[in-house]
């Protein structure tokens, strides 16, 4: 390359990063949309709205919250992907529309981790398995002693190929239950269903579950992770169960679509850490079983990366797939 042509592409660099980084100055100038790829009610639902408040008391706009359920978040995630890079739509994702769907959907009209930018992790929390009336068990033991009873026991879930259906199957084949997939278009509507008795078992995070198991409705039988849940703490843990590989816990976090400017991706990523870190803000999220775990840059991507290897070894094991 010769000098000038050198000097060219040097000064064009230059320019382009000090218009990116005069944009991220700027930015943003207007309401910036938050999609969630669920019905309202749900933990990804409550945490968008938690971030989407604070970033707009920080930023001086409205960050507006538009739940697209369907598809196992994948309709939020699409709309995302076509979205323009400048930061105006970003994306509160939750673990299948990141790190599982592209393992158990056959086709899929966008690549989760080519197509979308991570910003940053925002909290987790690990799956509860719960009980309906419908279901005439006080624990694990008992549930587990259904399993020679010659019937299905109904379990739901957010959809096909999610992270429910996963725990759902492996629940099944860990213990011999007789267990019957049920699915939903969110985890409201299903455990609405849980309280009715149109299904007996569901696993989810507590944000969902807590006014329910706190009035008598359901009954929570285990706790998917090896450490109990500040909220339950009478809930044995899967791995006081005698079943260490029934640990899943939820996640969630910013993404954009992907070719947004360096400047920008800082600036949201400083803005939900900021966010994660705030007193009001972590004592909400910890009132309803969440735990504030923000990760920014290649710390989060590698986060992604372990995710993906976990859930790839747990759909080998179960066999879901997606037409």
């Amino acid at each position: 390359m010769s000098f000038v042509k050198l000097f060219r592409t040097l000064a064009l660099t230059l320019i382009c990063a000090s218009l990116a980084a005069g944009a991220a100055a700027q930015y943003p100038d207007r309401p910036v949309k938050m999609l969630v790829g669920y019905a309202p009610g749900g933990a990804t639902d409550i945490i968008a709205r938690l971030v989407g408040t604070h970033l707009g008391e920080a930023w001086g706009q409205a960050v507006v919250v538009e739940n697209k359920p369907g598809a196992g978040g994948m309709l939020a995630g699409e709309q995302t992907v076509r979205a323009a890079p400048d930061g105006y739509t970003l994306l509160l994702g939750y673990t299948p529309e990141v790190s599982i769907n592209k393992l158990v959907y056959k086709a899929m009209r966008y690549d989760p981790i080519k197509d979308l930018t991570p910003i940053a992790l925002t909290a987790a929390a690990p799956l509860v398995l719960v009980a309906g009336p419908k279901l005439p068990v006080a624990d694990f033991k008992a549930l587990v002693a259904l399993k020679d009873s010659g019937r299905k026991i109904s379990y739901g879930s957010p959809g096909v190929g999610g992270q429910q259906h996963m725990a759902g199957e492996m629940l099944g084949k860990l213990t011999g239950l007789p267990l019957l997939h049920v699915p939903y278009r969110g985890t409201a509507l299903a455990v609405a269903d849980l309280v009715g008795g149109q299904i007996e078992l569901f696993f989810a995070t507590a944000p969902a579950l807590l006014p329910h198991i706190k009035a008598g409705k359901l009954k929570p039988l285990l706790v998917a992770s090896e450490k109990r849940e500040a909220l339950l703490p009478d809930v044995p843990t899967a791995v006081e169960l005698g079943l260490p590989s029934l640990q899943l816990t939820n996640w969630f976090g910013v993404f954009s679509p992907r070719g947004l400017p360096t400047p920008l991706q800082t600036k949201i990523a400083d803005g939900v850490v900021a966010a994660m870190k705030d007193p009001k803000v972590v004592k909400q999220l910890q009132d309803q079983g969440l735990t504030p775990q923000p990760l920014t840059g290649q710390a989060f991507r590698s986060f992604i990366d372990a995710e993906m290897a976990r859930y790839k070894t747990i759909v080998e094991q179960t066999g879901i797939s997606v037409e």
